[in-house]
């Protein structure tokens, strides 16, 4: 086995759907996928991560949401691959074969730790490096991890982390240990990776937890209990506009959130009125 792609599944049911399918379809039988059921608040994706059957993809359960790097070690600690990916579960990867050349890229580069798919909203800015099957753009900044590839045995050795919250461990870290390594990080630019992380199908409160949940360290929860107890209020809109939300969908998630919370305020109001 080559590549072992590990796909933390915590999203809606068609955003997961799409995720493994575009995944099924863009990898040959020397690539397994493992999903890792976080135990998703949705029925219809817990159904499907206890039913799905498919020879080509594992599905493994800690037996609650674990979070999204520690979902990844859990997956990485039972891949049979050379190479583990990290997927997220709101990522399309591309239908050409991105992971041969994500494989290669780190072959032909011994320096180079890690190597991720370009996410679409970021733009090629830097020295690129053209191969027959791949373009390579070696990058100072923060690589992001929607689709991310590293050798088994380097992340084994130098790269599993501990003590691990739900979100906002990842990135900043692996960069820190590539550092301190003396290792490269980069994009592949060639093969652009595409999320659905705000499209219809997604669900718009799960995007803002965990957007919170790395932002207001001091108000981390779960997601159910974020639902009933967040308040939005200016100092967090100001958040939402920095990383990219138009004005409507911070309304949208102001509602939803009043829906939950006026919600959860029902039971209790008929509590007192008996």
């Amino acid at each position: 086995m080559r590549f072992s792609i590990i796909i933390n599944c915590y999203n809606t049911l068609p955003l997961i759907k799409k995720c493994l399918e575009a995944a099924l379809t863009s990898t040959d039988r020397d690539t397994e996928l493992i999903l890792i059921n976080n135990h998703p608040p949705y029925p219809e994706a817990l159904t499907f991560l206890r039913e799905f059957q498919h020879p080509r993809v594992r599905i493994l359960d800690p037996g609650r949401n674990i979070g999204c790097m520690p979902g990844f070690q859990y997956g990485a600690k039972h891949a049979r691959g050379e190479y583990i990916v990290k997927l997220d579960d709101d990522v399309l990867v591309p239908r050409k074969k991105w992971t041969t050349a994500m494989g290669q890229a780190l072959s032909d580069f011994p320096t180079l730790a890690y190597v991720a798919l370009l996410p679409s909203p970021i733009r090629a800015v830097g020295h690129r490096v053209k191969k027959d099957d791949y373009t390579l753009e070696f990058r100072q900044s923060t690589i992001l991890f929607w689709c991310m590839m590293i050798k088994k045995n380097l992340w084994k050795k130098h790269f599993y982390l501990t003590n691990l919250p739900l979100y906002g461990v990842g990135e900043r870290d692996y960069e820190r240990k590539a550092n301190a390594l003396g290792l490269k990080k980069a994009y592949l630019t060639s093969h652009v990776c595409t999320s659905l992380g705000r499209t219809e199908e997604s669900d718009p409160l799960y995007g803002a937890w965990k957007l919170f949940y790395v932002k207001k360290k001091d108000q981390r929860s779960d997601f159910q209990t974020w639902k009933k107890s967040f308040q939005l209020g200016p100092e967090e809109m100001e958040i939402m506009r920095r990383f990219g939300y138009p004005e409507k969908q911070i309304d949208e998630v102001r509602t939803l959130l009043a829906i939950e919370q006026k919600t959860m305020d029902l039971p209790r109001a008929m509590e007192g009125g008996d």
